[in-house]
């Protein structure tokens, strides 16, 4: 009983590894270097392997644990490399060169 929810959370940790490089040899972002089409079918193929593997074995809680967590740092994963730097919305120092500034400005 002292491995209840780790096998699930050693499992998550494994899918989550497998999203990470699915989403650094994205093709539509990092070009088509990475991205070859057997490279991310086996990616896919091992991101469900523990989910897989757990439900064959029966391990009812860890395979719910796996599902959540895999769920959670997927989506963190997908957060983390769709950031874009934010924009400044004023440049300073450059108030006297641009046609429109600002209304508070004015």
């Amino acid at each position: 009983m002292m491995l209840l929810g780790w096998l699930g959370l050693s499992g998550a940790l494994v899918s989550a590894a497998c999203i990470a490089l699915l989403a650094a040899a994205d093709p539509k972002r990092r070009g088509a270097a990475l991205a070859r089409p057997v490279f991310r079918r086996l990616l896919i193929a091992a991101a469900f392997m523990p989910g897989i593997a757990l439900g064959i074995a029966g391990r009812w809680s860890d395979f719910l644990i796996w599902i959540g967590a895999a769920a959670i740092l997927g989506w963190a994963i997908a957060a983390l490399v769709n950031r874009r730097p934010k924009a400044r919305s004023w440049p300073v120092g450059r108030i006297s060169r641009r046609r429109n500034p600002p209304l508070h400005l004015k």
